[in-house]
């Protein structure tokens, strides 16, 4: 999320604009030049909706426009200022562009509900804005994570005038949003603060050591999860609502468009997600809906962009992420975005950036490279291993191997009560600054996670695709979460992230049917929702699996393991949890997809 700036020559000319509209002189004044008045606004324009109620927005217009022109959209609850440098940005490119308040946010009537009204409202906004006297009935949409989520879910409903949408950073609701794999996200509560209102409360939602210093208390248990506003003092109805449905159901349904609406979408479509955006997951789930039931002509005009980016990244990327250096090849997303739409609406060349309809940026090489679709998933099986080691440390660590011979299981203890150490023991320490670096996943472990490496590979390789991991487990308790981790490690014992994924017990089989564990029985856990990960790996390197309890962070709901309604458990429902894992020829494993780098690879 991004802050805006207005410097004082902008903010002059806009007053002088504004003062001369209503003016005699304002014929004059609407035909300067880009260089005197660089766009022309319209402020407090009202959109009539289906039933009634009138919507807010911005519109942005070139400053030399004088005949019609495609209209760019963007529905947000932010407050429509959020988005100032885009609507300048586009207005100076050619564009209308049009900045709305979503429903019960800013000076939008109704009342705000999260995902909820966006699809109608947008389909009716698409439909008004095409039929102004400035506008060629073109009309196309803009938007990042909420604003991405709102393209799907406008283009469900097919509105006539919408030419192409850019959905970036889409979270796809009940899957990666506001929970993951059906363990919600404590952040749920920091970003309804932000929309609690009509104005957003970004001084609020911005105190980030406040926040973290309350999930910590919320991981010590110092309150239920459903409680949280006890610890905050910031209670919000969506919240709790959010909180009693734990699964994706039809709750959770609602808020997203209809897979087979999806799949029906014919106008072109470009993803734009990041090999680090929490979001990614989301934004390709979305692509799979649609491209699983698109017409071929529409697999065609369908183009997915993956840059070494986290979610903010994917609007304005950074040479520097996590403490990882891309390089120089950084990606001018919102020229990608200018030189789309031109091409879908103005009839120019295809964007020279878009070699493929899948663009996907290697790190270690540090270069783009096409397909025309996702890599197939050629995988390779690393069996889990430790015939003489516990694997309980980063010192007494596994091996990860082609091939695995009868053993005992390896086991680790979860104890809810301890602190949340992967941001350090104290309340408030925060995920550090170059996360994709940082070790601490598994320095800290001591009998509470497991440890697996390969052999140093002999020859540079490839991770190219989603990896997964099949873990075969018993434990004695009802209930408990696990995480799985990948990571590269150097030559230097310097070390990656490559991607994550976890699991709540009882959600093994079914995400959207509980059922507890029976203590002791063996049942297969997968892992398969990990992110697309394209890297470079050095000869020398190595990579890491590391099992661990979702409780080592303050980031996510923590399972007290009693099996019991999670939100609901505070520290006087804390069990230890015994989990083993099971190893061997028919055991634990890791799917990979690595080969070695051929010769025209390199």
């Amino acid at each position: 999320m991004d802050r805006h700036r207005y410097g004082f020559v902008i903010i002059l000319a806009i007053g002088l604009w504004w003062w001369s509209a209503s003016s005699p002189q304002a014929e004059a004044a609407h035909t300067a030049t880009p260089s005197d008045v660089p766009y022309r606004l319209e402020w407090g324009v009202k959109i009539p909706m289906r039933d009634s109620i009138a919507l807010n927005a911005t519109v942005y217009h070139p400053a030399d426009q004088t005949g019609r022109l495609p209209v760019i959209m963007t529905m947000t609850p932010y407050g429509v200022d959020r988005f100032h440098d885009v609507g300048a940005f586009f207005a100076q490119h050619g564009y209308v562009f049009a900045i709305i308040d979503s429903r019960g946010r800013g000076s939008s009537e109704g009342v705000f509900m999260p995902w909820v009204n966006e699809a109608r409202d947008g389909f009716d906004a698409v439909e008004w804005l095409a039929r102004r006297p400035y506008a060629d009935g073109q009309v196309a949409a803009w938007g990042g994570s909420y604003g991405g989520k709102n393209q799907w879910a406008i283009a469900s409903l097919a509105p006539p005038s919408l030419k192409t949408i850019v959905p970036a950073s889409a979270g796809y609701v009940g899957y990666d949003v506001p929970m993951r794999r059906n363990i919600p996200l404590p952040w749920m509560s920091q970003y309804l603060s932000l929309l609690s209102g009509r104005t957003a409360n970004w001084n609020l939602f911005e105190d980030q050591a406040s926040w973290n210093s309350a999930f910590y208390e919320l991981s010590r248990g110092a309150a239920s999860f459903r409680d949280f506003e006890q610890i905050t003092g910031i209670a919000n109805p969506n919240f709790k609502r959010w909180v009693d449905h734990p699964e994706p159901d039809k709750f959770w349904d609602a808020a997203n468009p209809d897979a087979k609406a999806l799949g029906a979408i014919e106008i072109p479509v470009l993803t734009i997600t990041g090999a680090y955006d929490d979001a990614q997951t989301g934004a390709l789930e979305f692509e799979r809906l649609h491209l699983a039931g698109a017409s071929a002509a529409a697999r065609l005009r369908s183009y997915i962009v993956i840059g070494p980016w986290d979610h903010a990244g994917t609007r304005k990327p950074k040479r520097r992420l996590g403490g990882l250096d891309f390089g120089p090849q950084v990606l001018d997303v919102w020229s990608l975005h200018a030189a789309w739409y031109d091409w879908i609406m103005k009839h120019g060349p295809k964007p020279e950036f878009l070699k493929d309809r899948f663009m996907y940026f290697v790190t270690g090489a540090n270069r783009w490279e096409a397909a025309p679709e996702m890599p197939a998933q050629e995988r390779e099986v690393l069996f889990l291993s430790s015939r003489n080691t516990p694997a309980s440390s980063l010192k007494l660590r596994g091996g990860l191997v082609h091939h695995s011979l009868p053993q005992q299981p390896d086991v680790y203890r979860y104890d809810p009560s301890l602190p949340a150490r992967n941001e350090g023991a104290e309340a408030g320490t925060a995920v550090s600054d170059n996360y994709l670096t940082d070790p601490r996943s598994f320095t800290v472990l001591n009998g509470d996670g497991l440890v697996y490496d390969t052999s140093a590979f002999e020859q540079r390789m490839r991770l190219i695709g989603r990896s997964s991991v099949r873990l075969y487990l018993a434990m004695d308790v009802p209930d408990t979460d696990i995480r799985v981790q990948l990571f590269e490690v150097r030559k230097n014992d310097s070390v990656v992230f490559l991607g994550q994924d976890q699991m709540r017990a009882r959600y093994r089989n079914d995400p959207r049917q509980a059922q507890l564990v029976t203590p002791g029985k063996i049942e297969e856990y997968v892992f398969d929702q990990f992110p697309f990960i394209a890297r470079q790996v050095d000869r020398g390197s190595r990579l890491r699996l590391v099992i661990s309890p979702v409780g080592m962070s303050i980031h996510s709901q923590r399972n007290r393991n009693s099996g019991g309604t999670v939100a609901d458990e505070t520290a006087k429902d804390n069990k230890v949890a015994i989990v083993s894992v099971l190893l061997g020829p028919d055991g634990s494993s890791l799917y990979a997809p690595i080969k070695a780098i051929t010769s025209q690879e390199r």
